[in-house]
């Protein structure tokens, strides 16, 4: 199996955080699966077949017994992951809202400008974005940008290569969408670089490939780890603080 580029596929893995997705996740697996070697589904406590489906399309599956969140599941596929051997982990999500025919784009611009974290960017496509989600992305957009101190194109997009050193290096506290963001700004607090590529913006009105984003309250869980970046900007400047 080859990629664009020349890259290796044994140098990344996937990992997909999934909440009741077994309409979908069957054809997200089969299509990762294409691109790279290996993908690891993390079941958040669905009620329905997503685990079976997940494992019967080749996916290994780490079930967590009861739902808690986007942010946790990514974090228990990220430490499952770290201890094998992968350069980098490379998330997107199970509802067919990331395309993997994508991924190559992502693995190019990680071999391109060798950057810690890259970010597939949906802002191309704008206009395709319902408006409430579209207006608490610009404005996570200009906080978490100042935050980690660098522009960032799209700070909500879940599709994502993380290099091995950023998710080793970087310890976590938040466990639902709010997660990605607390990644964003740590890595960019600590010099680490982070780049973005467009990408295909998909979104479905269909109720079951709905995406279980909460605009309001999602976004103020962001908030808070935005405020809380304050805090940890006046400790780490007073350099007593390890993030």
């Amino acid at each position: 199996m080859a990629v664009p580029g020349g890259a290796s596929p044994q140098r990344f893995c996937g990992l997909i955080p999934a909440y009741n997705l077994s309409h979908t996740i069957l054809q997200v697996v089969q299509q990762t699966r294409k691109h790279l070697p290996a993908v690891l589904v993390v079941d958040d406590g669905s009620q329905d077949e997503t685990a079976h489906v997940a494992r019967e399309s080749g996916a290994k599956v780490l079930k967590i017994p009861k739902n808690q969140g986007k942010g946790w599941a990514l974090r228990c596929g990220f430490n499952n992951l770290l201890q094998e051997a992968w350069e980098g982990i490379i998330t997107l999500d199970g509802d067919l809202q990331h395309d993997p025919a994508e991924i190559p784009k992502l693995i190019e611009e990680y071999d391109k400008t060798k950057p810690s974290i890259v970010i597939g960017s949906r802002m191309a496509e704008a206009e395709k974005i319902p408006g409430v989600r579209y207006w608490t992305n610009r404005v996570g957009v200009f906080c978490i940008s100042w935050a980690a101190g660098q522009p960032l194109a799209d700070t909500q997009s879940g599709f994502r290569l993380y290099g091995r050193e950023v998710l080793e290096s970087i310890p976590l506290w938040t466990s639902r969408y709010d997660t990605e963001t607390e990644i964003l700004i740590k890595a960019g607090m600590r010099g680490m670089k982070i780049t973005c590529v467009p990408i295909k913006t998909i979104y479905h009105e269909e109720e079951q490939n709905y995406s279980s984003f909460r605009p309001f309250p999602d976004t103020f869980l962001i908030c808070m780890v935005f405020l809380k970046s304050l805090f940890w900007r006046r400790r780490w400047y007073l350099r007593d603080f390890r993030l």
